[in-house]
């Protein structure tokens, strides 16, 4: 019997599940550990269903499903778009289109919405887009696109459990935390247990990248800083994005390089019709992200993520601390929680009050934030960026530039190192040990997740000639 554990059952681990189970060996017996709650168990009591502000922060960041349970649930179907996915591919010897849409037809056999939203199908308003674009020196992305929904997200993931431990006779342990591993692929739980497998998938997503660097660290293999994201969430009247989000793409990607410090800054993760929600991390730190509940949204407000990239160099690397300490200073700054700015005091550098807020144009969807001044918490340089990067992102979409306009912050996605793998995501220092996902630093996304899982699968049935 050939031993293999999972660990993480985000979307690069049950897509890993999936790839490993289907090749109906019963010589493989597959362990899937999950440190968080299964999908019935992570919702909030105090709120029908979804996770809130109150939520322990695990529940929202860690469970079957991973973060994206309670995410919008796009599915970006592109192969440059959560991570390079083509290069990954081309690198493991698979079609990248295949698995894409091998990824896309296992959603839509559990449940995902059969509506696909691609923008080439208006070619007329795509070319003008592009038109727009390209004479503001904007890049934008045509992507094909599945909207699974808020709603909906818990529903296909429980169906894929359903499926892996019903139909392929995977085994899937909810609230088992790994909390170390060693060179002869023995993991330790948090119960003080120990288990030793032939193979390990490590896939801990971004609740667990601290963790899995640590115990890289631990076990002499090696990690790369990756750039860091992070900005804000913008919030709007959804009339300014309606022309776009429902006639040319759901969740539209722009690229903007800002004039003063030629940074990079894009949109991401566009919530049309959707709310600002709470996020919470350790040690008190606090975030901000979107959610879309419904296919054609039932909020009169548009919202979507603004971020930069940045690129650290020596003597600091560190890129997941350097984020995490503008984020906890931002916390800090907000009573442990966002902080909520018109953009009209951001530019004028005066803080936003309670009283203003309150007769503003644009309401704000997330009421538990504290009206405050950004420019307090964010370097100098990234406000910026955001400023210029809304005035340019204005030509194209009239409106997101008004002193109306609600900015949330932080908004940041947490860095993980890059595991040192090959081409199949095998540590090079550890034989039989892989690694998938955002928690590795290998993608980013849903669907970057799946593909990453489904690489560091293949490469095991490699491994065992079971390809």
């Amino acid at each position: 019997m050939v031993k293999i554990a999972i660990v993480g059952a985000g979307a690069a681990g049950l897509f890993a599940a999936n790839e490993l189970g289907k090749t109906k060996d019963s010589n493989l017996e597959i362990h899937v550990f999950e440190q968080g709650a299964e999908v019935n168990k992570r919702f909030c009591p105090l709120k029908n269903g979804y996770a809130c502000a109150q939520c322990f922060p695990c529940k929202i960041m860690s469970g079957i499903g991973g973060a994206g349970l309670f995410s919008s649930g796009i599915l970006n179907l592109h192969k440059h778009i959560g991570g390079n996915l083509e290069e990954l591919c081309n690198k493991a010897r698979l079609n990248v289109e295949e698995i894409i849409k091998q990824i896309d037809d296992f959603f839509l056999e559990h449940g995902a919405p059969p509506t696909l939203f691609d923008p080439h199908e208006n070619g007329k308003k795509l070319h003008e887009l592009k038109r727009r674009c390209a004479a503001v020196d904007v890049r934008f992305i045509p992507i094909r696109q599945r909207l699974i929904g808020s709603e909906n997200t818990p529903k296909v993931i429980k169906s894929i459990q359903k499926f892996l431990e019903n139909d392929l006779g995977i085994q899937i342990f909810p609230n088992r935390e790994v909390i170390s591993f060693d060179k002869e692929r023995r993991l330790t739980f948090k119960d003080g247990k120990t288990e030793q497998f032939d193979y390990i998938l490590f896939a801990p997503g971004r609740w667990g990248m601290i963790w899995l660097a640590n115990q890289c660290e631990i076990n002499g293999i090696k990690t790369f800083h990756e750039p860091l994201d992070i900005g804000v969430r913008v919030e709007v009247p959804s009339i300014i994005l309606e022309e776009i989000c429902e006639e040319i793409q759901r969740d539209p990607k722009f690229h903007i390089i800002t004039p003063t410090y030629n940074d990079f800054i894009r949109t991401f993760c566009v919530n049309h019709k959707g709310y600002v929600v709470k996020e919470t991390y350790e040690e008190k730190i606090v975030g901000v992200n979107g959610h879309q509940l419904k296919k054609d949204g039932d909020s009169e407000n548009s919202n979507f993520a603004f971020l930069i990239r940045q690129f650290l160099t020596s003597p600091l690397e560190d890129t997941t601390e350097y984020g995490r300490s503008i984020s906890k200073q931002t916390s800090i700054l907000g009573g442990y929680k966002p902080l909520i700015q018109t953009l009209g005091d951001l530019r004028s550098g005066h803080r936003s009050r309670a009283s203003l807020i309150s007769r503003n144009l644009v309401q704000p969807t997330l009421r538990d934030a504290t009206p405050g001044d950004i420019a307090m918490a964010f370097p100098y340089r990234f406000i910026v960026d955001i400023l210029e990067g809304l005035k340019i992102l204005d030509k194209i979409i009239p409106g997101v530039n008004n002193a109306s306009t609600l900015i949330y912050a932080p908004e940041f996605k947490r860095s993980a190192k890059r595991i040192d793998t090959n081409e199949f995501l095998e540590s090079r220092a550890i034989k039989n040990m892989f690694f998938a996902g955002d928690g590795a630093g290998i993608s980013r996304g849903i669907i970057g997740a799946a593909v990453t899982g489904i690489i560091a699968a293949c490469g095991i049935l490699r491994k065992l000639h079971l390809e």
